[in-house]
């Protein structure tokens, strides 16, 4: 049942809901699977839908006028996107793409807007939402402007090793080609970066990533 959906309890759209709400809410949802790099939603298209995702990620991006297009955001299982749609507007701001595959929840947007005006608390969870989208905005824009390429590399692989870790060795979640995404790096950018960490310890085999001191990583971000 999908109200039962661990992935879709873990939303923050569900937070401080009764599960009678719930159960009303996840019965307006209906489940698609998308392949591994399927367009989802195209920037400036009428929109229907609020997303959930269930499995696997989805990467939202925006493109400017001469067709040039950059991720801004890999959303992994549990988050939302589209909520804002509930505050207004009728088309989405960004582009939404599957990654590697992915499962999505979709709520249709007239529904959940009249849903929302039964249980105000889903308006305060999506202005949650939207706030953590916001803070996250503003720390890749500082991240963009005070790092370089390999002390952002450096700092997300320090929070993929255990914080009590002297050594680590962890698998990458996505293709280096999302994740370069995801830390607003071109692939050829990221390939530098992890050849720059070399030094500092750090041997990426595909998708395993073997950091030999967490202690020297720290001091390369």
């Amino acid at each position: 049942m999908l109200a039962k959906n661990p992935m879709l309890l873990r939303s923050d759209l569900f937070d401080g809901l009764h599960e009678s709400t719930i159960e009303e809410l996840a019965a307006t949802a209906q489940l698609q699977t998308f392949a591994a790099d399927e367009r989802i939603i195209a920037e400036g298209q009428p929109a229907l839908f609020v997303y959930c995702v269930m499995s696997g990620f989805v990467r939202l991006s925006k493109s400017e006028s001469a067709g040039r297009e950059a991720d801004i955001c890999v959303c992994e299982p549990g988050d939302t996107f589209g909520e804002y749609l509930l505050s207004g507007g009728g088309t989405y701001a960004y582009g939404a793409w599957s990654a590697d595959g992915a499962e999505v929840a979709l709520f249709e947007l007239a529904d959940l807007r009249a849903l929302a005006e039964r249980y105000p608390t889903i308006h305060r969870n999506v202005m949650r939402i939207m706030t953590r989208h916001l803070l996250g905005a503003m720390d890749c824009i500082a991240g963009d402007r005070l790092h370089t390429a390999a002390q952002r590399v450096a700092n997300y692989l320090v929070s993929r090793c255990p914080a009590s870790a002297s050594q680590a060795t962890f698998r990458l979640p996505y293709r280096k080609r999302i994740l370069a995404g995801k830390l607003g790096l071109a692939p050829e950018a990221l390939s530098r970066a992890f050849a720059a960490l070399v030094p500092a310890g750090v041997e990426v085999r595909g998708k395993i990533v073997l950091v030999d001191s967490v202690d020297q990583l720290r001091k390369a971000c």
